[in-house]
């Protein structure tokens, strides 16, 4: 008979931490150069920016080993984990760098700042998520789970209409975060970009629809429905607040990026009731 020996998580964790130190490592260099500093300076100066740096890069070790506890420690595994952070570091130091060159235009709105962080959140989930989607076909194939990659392979025109509807919905929340009056972009071209964007989020809506089986639909449905109730709960006593003088009043700008994050965590919920977040 044969004897299951415990998996050792915790070489694993140590493995799998001591490379997000070093992804981290990499990363704040690259953000404080960006910042036109020093970064051994930064780093080494003995100052609350050098205990804010320890704290992220111990934090980031730390969910890197925890996360990846169970996932052994190979050359594929390890290149794929280089590649989709380095994927990520690099959206986020061009992300960085907007945010600067805006700011040195205008003041930036919180609910413009808002708006433009979680759309860039959906442009690099939707070009990541493509990524993968079409690394399955190829030698590459950065899904090592073969279940998930059986399934992107099957229902890959499905996977590649969903990122980009995430990724043309990301482009629509940074192009109105950065159109209207004393805007970098003028109200006439981020109006036509939004309106090009709503037509292509519909094409794809439909064509997704179209690929969906009866469980996919029936998710929609249910999404749809929840998306509702949280909107009129957590919009409306926004505005009933407002209105009752206790907050400020949700600028149009707000409640746009609030229908968008409501959608994504109605879909969370219903995926989570249905026990399909478990894998």
């Amino acid at each position: 008979m044969a004897n299951d020996q415990p998996v050792p998580t915790w070489r694993n964790f140590w493995a799998w931490g001591t490379v997000g130190a070093v992804v981290c490592f990499l990363l704040m260099s690259a953000a404080i150069t960006l910042l036109h500093q020093n970064p051994m300076d930064a780093i080494m100066r003995p100052t609350r920016v050098t205990a804010i740096l320890g704290l992220a890069l111990i934090f980031s070790a730390a969910v890197a080993g925890f996360s990846n506890r169970k996932r052994p420690v190979a050359f594929g595994t390890v290149r794929n984990f280089l590649i989709l952070n380095a994927m990520g570091i690099i959206a986020f130091l061009l992300g960085l760098s907007g945010v600067r060159a805006l700011a040195l235009t205008r003041p930036i709105s919180a609910s413009e700042m808002f708006a433009a962080a979680t759309g860039a959140i959906l442009v690099v989930v939707g070009a990541l998520g493509g990524l993968l989607t079409a690394s399955v076909r190829t030698d590459l194939n950065l899904v090592e789970d073969e279940v998930a990659a059986e399934e992107m392979r099957e229902r890959g025109q499905l996977f590649l209409c969903s990122f980009a509807w995430l990724f043309a919905c990301g482009l629509l929340l940074i192009g109105l975060s950065l159109g209207g009056p004393g805007g970098l972009l003028s109200a006439a071209v981020a109006g036509s970009g939004a309106l090009v964007l709503v037509a292509i989020l519909t094409l794809l809506k439909i064509a997704a629809w179209r690929l969906q089986d009866e469980l996919g639909r029936t998710l929609s449905h249910e999404t749809g429905n929840m998306t509702f109730y949280l909107i009129l709960v957590i919009g409306g006593g926004w505005a009933l607040l407002a209105h009752l003088g206790f907050v400020a009043a949700p600028a149009p700008l707000d409640w746009l990026t609030l229908f968008t994050v409501l959608m994504f965590a109605a879909a969370i919920i219903v995926l989570g009731r249905r026990k399909l977040l478990t894998r």
